[in-house]
């Protein structure tokens, strides 16, 4: 009988809700999911840190959505420290 795979990102678990921050060398990021993922974190690498906010966003929303394979709906917020924004997921589309 033949092995059968998962294909990639049915194993990460549903994301809820992504941090994103910028610091003197690039925006930083962190992403938590219910279930096996857990945290996912790092830097955007091709979003300069000069970037708008809405820029570091918009490429953060893209990695969450390639690293799972789903299309996600999120809402931004500003943090209550500057250059610090939180997006909450409120939906697959």
């Amino acid at each position: 009988m033949g092995r059968t795979t998962k294909p990639y990102g049915s194993e990460v678990g549903t994301p809820t809700h992504l941090v994103l921050y910028r610091t003197p060398d690039r925006w930083r990021y962190a992403a938590y999911f219910e279930g096996p993922a857990g945290i996912m974190d790092g830097g955007l690498a091709d979003t300069p840190v000069s970037s708008r906010s809405v820029t570091a966003q918009t490429a953060l929303h893209r990695t969450v959505e390639e690293f799972t394979r789903r299309q996600l709906v999120v809402c931004w917020e500003p943090g209550d420290q500057l250059d610090w924004w939180s997006g909450t997921v409120v939906k697959e589309r």
